[in-house]
């Protein structure tokens, strides 16, 4: 097991620049795309109280089973919100926003405000006015129904979205885009060369002939390249003295 760990290690190492080019390539196409394709999103957000009021004497009493029961419904409330049942309803409510149900759907989204009966309702676009309309419809739209739905006869809006007053853009998460990035070229690089030596089944090592076939190695021929053997060549020719020989020819004329 050590020795496969090892192996694979070594391949790893051997092919690192692989790994390094995957990495950079990949973070910079999500760089580039993060700053390219990508819009500007803006938020806009409400927040509301879901409680249940029990009628005592001809007045109104807060529940404290009822509290608790109301904070164990955030899901379900969250989930109602973005159904059809409410979705529809804005969709033919508000005509002027120009959306359609899976696409509302896609925009707004619900969360518990910590461990209260706190909901914030929010949405995402491109347009502040058009995400900050859109998720006062949906409240508005939430807070007339619910009754009907879970006959919850208590839901008080506690702040909505300013339509005039944008806030700061949050569409490109570049971050998040390299991280992943970066994870996904780093993982698939590796499988793919851990995977490329699993394939091969040549020996590399004097380990492996002991682990395949029980005998020691008593020579190793190394690996010779053409490179390396030209620069022998002339490392030996470099040492040799060269003998250099002049000879003088006379010449004599005829008289």
């Amino acid at each position: 097991m050590d020795l496969e760990f090892k192996k694979y290690m070594t391949a790893i190492k051997k092919r690192f620049w692989v790994i390094v080019l995957a990495v950079l390539v990949a973070c910079a196409s999500a760089f580039f795309y993060s700053r390219s394709m990508e819009s500007d999103y803006y938020a806009a957000s409400t927040k509301l109280i879901v409680n249940k009021t029990s009628q005592v004497l001809g007045g109104e009493q807060m529940d404290l089973n009822a509290i608790g029961v109301s904070m164990q419904l955030m899901g379900t409330y969250a989930q109602i919100i973005l159904s059809p049942a409410i979705m529809d309803k804005v969709v033919e409510q508000y005509p002027d926003l120009g959306l359609t149900s899976n696409r509302l759907m896609g925009m707004v989204s619900v969360r518990p405000l910590g461990e209260t009966q706190v909901m914030v309702i929010a949405a995402r676009d491109t347009s502040y006015a058009r995400a900050a309309e859109a998720v006062n419809a949906v409240t508005d739209v939430f807070q007339a129904e619910i009754p009907k739905i879970m006959k919850v006869d208590n839901v008080t809006v506690l702040t909505k979205a300013k339509e005039n007053e944008p806030t700061a853009p949050t569409g490109q998460n570049l971050t998040k885009n390299i991280t992943i990035a970066f994870l996904v070229a780093f993982t698939l690089a590796t499988g793919v060369i851990v995977l490329l030596e699993y394939l091969d089944t040549t020996i590399k090592s004097e380990e492996e002939i002991w682990q395949l076939f029980g005998v020691q190695t008593f020579a190793v021929v190394p690996r010779m390249r053409t490179r390396d053997f030209r620069r022998k060549v002339k490392k030996a020719e470099g040492t040799e003295r060269p003998v250099h020989a002049t000879a003088t020819i006379r010449t004599e004329g005829k008289a």
